[in-house]
């Protein structure tokens, strides 16, 4: 068994780190541990002791690549790159989230995609996470679900629409697979609305997640919801991306792009823009669903807040 330490901050929390991650499915998050269950580095154990992370597997490799699964390949430094205007309240973010990163896996592509096509209009941690593990359990890979018969699915892994719906995107998926994994960021946008289910939400969370370009970032209530409540970002919000435009145009050139809210994100925060979107989501859901506004750390600046 090969080991690794790494030296993080205190703050570092592996079950806010894997709560707004599509490879959820993937890890088993424990009190200060995580193991890979299954895919690329399965078996692979991380330990929090204070402020260190203890990794351990077989493979030398798996050591190396645990820092992507870790996001420490994501942690933002450089607030030079972010509009002026915005840097102020980004700083204030830094405060309590500069451990945090974006956990990923991307040599597990296949998984990561069918995490986050499946996610759509549902509950992520009670339903996708449950059906993706029951694939794996039953038959192994994602992969494998493509070439069964609908009522196998419907019996064994779940009946509802997103699983079954997910099995002809898989098809395409593989089909266009090599490309996507190969060409720039506009064709893989390209490419990925060609298969039925996908837009602009799914096909930049692929592009945060698989190809780790963190300028993009799928525009979900969630983000749209985190950003209405301060002052600083109110003033981001528009229109959501249209499939239509997003196959047909760049972002540079499109001729909505002035009332597109991720366009006006994408130019407000840059490189952070996943990153600031990965904690508008634990945000909204550990801390404002629960109403913890007396803790939080963003009070001050929220529009909702009354003391």
């Amino acid at each position: 068994m090969k080991v690794k330490v790494i030296e993080v901050d205190p703050k570092f929390n592996l079950y806010i780190l894997f709560y707004p991650s599509f490879i959820l499915p993937m890890v088993e998050v424990q009190e200060n541990k995580v193991i890979k269950l299954w895919g690329i580095c399965k078996e692979l154990v991380v330990s929090k002791k204070e402020s260190e992370l203890v990794v351990k597997h077989e493979d030398k490799m798996c050591l190396d690549y645990a820092d992507e699964i870790l996001g420490l390949w994501s942690i933002p430094a450089k607030l030079g790159i972010i509009e002026k205007k915005y840097r102020e309240f980004v700083e204030v973010l830094m405060t309590e989230y500069s451990w945090f990163g974006i956990a990923t896996s991307s040599l597990d592509d296949i998984e990561i995609f069918s995490s986050i096509f499946m996610s759509q209009n549902t509950d992520f941690h009670i339903n996708v996470v449950k059906w993706i593990r029951n694939i794996m359990e039953k038959y192994g890979s994602v992969e494998a679900i493509g070439s069964l018969k609908t009522l196998n699915i419907v019996k064994n892994v779940s009946s509802s629409y997103q699983v079954i719906n997910f099995v002809h995107a898989l098809k395409e998926y593989l089909k266009y697979r090599e490309l996507i994994l190969k060409k720039n960021p506009e064709e893989v946008i390209l490419y990925m609305q060609k298969i039925k289910g996908v837009g602009p939400k799914v096909s930049h969370a692929y592009l945060v997640f698989v190809r780790k370009l963190t300028i993009y970032a799928p525009i979900d209530r969630n983000f749209i919801s985190f950003l209405r409540k301060f002052e600083a970002t109110f003033n981001l919000i528009a229109n959501v991306p249209k499939k239509h435009y997003c196959i047909n145009y760049s972002c540079g050139v499109c001729p909505i792009n002035t009332n597109c809210t991720y366009y006006r994100v994408r130019n407000a925060f840059n490189a952070f823009t996943a990153w600031i979107q990965s904690i508008a989501y634990v945000h909204n859901k550990i801390m404002c669903k629960h109403k913890f506004c007396n803790k939080c750390f963003l009070k001050k600046l929220c529009r909702a807040y009354t003391s």
